[in-house]
């Protein structure tokens, strides 16, 4: 697991010890943002002036991918304690703390939050939460809004009748994991 782009390429991450939190491949990392620099180049966005929201953080490796290539700030939410350890410990390798908010928290007990994404990775435990339900905290909240991009990870098993409150914008599939880039209605 390592940074693909930016300021830190190359750089090895610490990676969980257990198969309790599941990192994004290197592989589908690269696809990732191949294909989000092409939407955000496709809509005249500039990444400098964006923020990011890594929900479902693990490790932080979205996140971190995110500040390396120079977006201006991510906030780093994941309800468990061995989760943001694992991110602390990736931001502190490549000293980037100061562009980054990091909280411990559920997504059904989210509240009002200042923090605005333009974009966020949504990555949660494949088959455990309904991404809608998901979705409407992290609006409620006002971590998301009209208009915002996003990247929503999910098993290649999901059922595409699960409906989402998203404009689907592409869909990728690499190994197990079926990438869905969207976009907030």
């Amino acid at each position: 697991m390592r940074i693909i782009s930016g300021k830190h390429k190359g750089t090895r991450l610490i990676a969980p010890s257990d198969d309790l939190i599941r990192p994004t491949s290197d592989r589908a990392k690269e696809m990732i943002f191949n294909t989000l620099n092409s939407i955000l180049s496709k809509k005249n966005l500039k990444i400098d002036d964006m923020k990011v929201l890594d929900f479902f953080c693990g490790t932080g490796s979205l996140g971190i991918e995110c500040i390396s290539r120079g977006f201006k700030q991510v906030c780093f939410i994941d309800n468990s304690k061995i989760a943001i350890d694992l991110t602390k410990k990736n931001l502190e390798l490549i000293g980037a703390q100061k562009f980054a908010e990091i909280y411990k928290l559920d997504f059904r007990k989210l509240k009002s939050c200042t923090f605005k994404a333009d974009i966020f990775f949504l990555d949660p435990p494949y088959n455990k939460f309904k991404v809608p339900e998901i979705l409407k905290s992290i609006r409620n909240a006002g971590l998301i809004s009209n208009k915002s991009l996003g990247i929503v990870e999910l098993s290649n098993s999901t059922l595409e009748n699960e409906s989402f409150c998203l404009r689907i914008i592409k869909k990728k599939k690499v190994s197990n994991s079926l990438f869905l880039f969207v976009e907030t209605k």
